[in-house]
């Protein structure tokens, strides 16, 4: 590979990654300003080096509101709005525990891949 894309990759910090959320922001969701937040809180709760936010046009699953998915653990949350995002980054992406009341689905991508601890399911 090219010593360009190295470089690439370690600036987007992919060897300290943890987490990665894609979110909708579809006009259809609304979830620009969403991810806008999302950013903001990670940055403010000191979790550049291990969370990424990215943004993606759709994830082929319309609701009301904002859709985002937290991988490796593959927990899926709708309804999204930015003053949700403050307790999915300070329960899910900090704390480890997910936000049960805003996940409507769960699906790990990786096999032995689980989602954090949390105290009831959705």
């Amino acid at each position: 590979m090219s010593e360009k894309l190295h470089e690439r990759a370690r600036k987007a910090r992919l060897d300290t990654m943890q987490r990665h959320v894609l979110v909708c922001t579809d006009d259809d969701c609304g979830g620009s300003g969403v991810a806008k937040a999302l950013r903001k809180a990670i940055t403010a709760h000191g979790l550049r080096s291990t969370v990424s936010i990215a943004k993606v046009d759709c994830l082929d699953i319309c609701t009301k509101g904002t859709i985002a998915v937290v991988y490796p653990e593959g927990t899926w949350y709708a309804g999204l709005k930015p003053s949700r995002v403050e307790r999915l980054v300070t329960e899910h992406l900090r704390d480890g525990r997910v936000v049960t009341d805003l996940v409507f689905h769960r699906n790990p991508l990786a096999p032995g891949c689980r989602p954090p601890e949390h105290p009831t399911e959705p």
